[in-house]
């Protein structure tokens, strides 16, 4: 048996190859809304602005498709994030029956908004929100942001609402300043995200314990925007002087130390933020920019044990393929997984549009001849003779030792993926 499923995966292995998806560069159109956040199987969430004022869900396959909800705009906040298998999202929805807007999620599956109203107790309505969904956990069973309480006349909380809990007054630790929660870790029992008082200052709640978070220096580290799916690892905003690039930093939420994330040699400005990071928290990606909104900025990538590089350097390192033309001018959100970067650019014209990088990762293995750095027709024959004649360079995928057809799967995987 496992000798014909030899003989059967070396025939038609080189038509495989052909048919194998590559890394791919995708973006939408004008008008058709900022991405905000990106699931592990490629699923992209943001919002149209003031012009639909809705959320969208981005597929390969489906394009562009507005979910509803009440994106920010005219007075209500929230940011379209997303659960890492794409089926949760969060956000902000208006509630007719009460008259107000309130922190959100939205179900894939059956096409729902689900409101989650105010803080118990000393919540109240100021202007048209009650509250604002601004983030979401891992398994989409937390949704976190802002509620707007009685204490002062414009004083906000952060909020969190927990499957089969409800929700949770994470509060604030000075009375009289806001707080809010920008994202959850992976079950929601690390959020992130901002407290007034000395500037939005970097904020984590571990297990509804709020602390701070500081610089090396000691000086407030400012707003957090993502934390890695263990916890461990929070990024956020660092602001330069006039004349010197800022600094995004990494804080470890186990040891409470920081670390600065330098700016890029060439284009590093004076704002500097992240806002994705992988589960493990060594790739942080994000942008870097002068005066005015992040939209006309640089995208850059951060890597453990590499440093920061422009996005469009990453990109070739990676062997993606995408318009020259296009300029990559920020990165909202990286995949848990590391293999889907989402963000804004555009093609050197006014106008912004959204991108949709997927890199699968794990290449090299299939990089078995000369030359090495490159996947071409070389590697699917030394492939195909390595299989043959059982050698362990083609034992690609369990069960160790055994030569079978999901040797081949494994191989068109990472050959497909097109990375040097």
């Amino acid at each position: 048996m496992r000798t014909r499923t030899r003989v059967f995966a070396a025939s038609t292995l080189l038509a495989l190859v052909a048919q194998s998806a590559s890394a791919q560069f995708y973006t939408n159109a004008i008008g058709e809304g900022l991405s905000e956040g990106i699931s592990d199987n490629g699923v992209a969430t943001g919002s149209f602005g003031t012009s639909d004022n809705a959320y969208f869900v981005w597929t390969v396959d489906g394009g562009t498709v507005s979910i509803g909800g009440v994106a920010p705009g005219n007075g209500v906040g929230g940011q379209g994030k997303i659960s890492n298998d794409g089926r949760f999202i969060s956000g902000s929805t208006f509630n007719a029956a009460e008259g107000y807007h309130e922190m959100s999620r939205y179900d894939r599956n059956t096409g729902l908004w689900t409101g989650f109203g105010m803080i118990p107790v000393i919540g109240q309505q100021l202007d048209a929100s009650v509250s604002s969904g601004w983030g979401i956990s891992g398994d989409g069973t937390s949704v976190v942001g802002l509620g707007w309480t009685t204490e002062g006349t414009a004083d906000a909380h952060a909020m969190q609402w927990m499957d089969g809990v409800g929700v949770i007054d994470l509060g604030t630790n000075m009375v009289g300043e806001s707080a809010r929660a920008n994202a959850a870790d992976l079950d929601g029992n690390v959020v992130v995200g901002w407290q007034d008082g000395a500037g939005r200052q970097g904020s984590v709640w571990v297990d509804g314990v709020q602390e701070l978070i500081f610089l090396p220096d000691a000086s407030p580290a400012l707003e957090a925007f993502a934390v890695s799916s263990d916890g461990q690892w929070v990024t956020g905003i660092g602001v330069g002087g006039f004349f010197d690039p800022g600094m995004a930093y990494r804080y470890n939420t186990v040891t409470n130390t920081t670390e600065l994330l330098p700016n890029l040699v060439v284009g590093g400005e004076r704002n500097m933020a992240g806002t994705g990071i992988t589960a493990d928290g060594a790739t942080i990606a994000g942008g870097t920019w002068g005066f005015g909104p992040a939209l006309f900025g640089r995208a850059y990538i951060w890597r453990e044990g590499v440093g920061t590089i422009d996005f469009s350097d990453y990109l070739d390192e990676v062997g993606v393929a995408y318009d020259p033309t296009f300029v990559f001018a920020f990165v909202s959100d990286v995949s848990p997984n590391g293999e889907w970067f989402t963000g804004w650019g555009n093609f050197g014209a006014p106008g912004s549009v959204s991108f949709f990088v997927h890199i699968k990762q794990n290449c090299n293995e299939a990089d078995l001849a000369e030359p090495f750095g490159s996947l071409d027709f070389s590697d699917v024959v030394a492939f195909l003779t390595a299989f043959g004649a059982m050698d362990p360079a083609a034992d690609l995928a369990p069960p160790m030792g055994v030569f079978d057809f999901s040797d081949v799967v494994a191989f068109l995987g990472a050959f497909g993926a097109g990375c040097p």
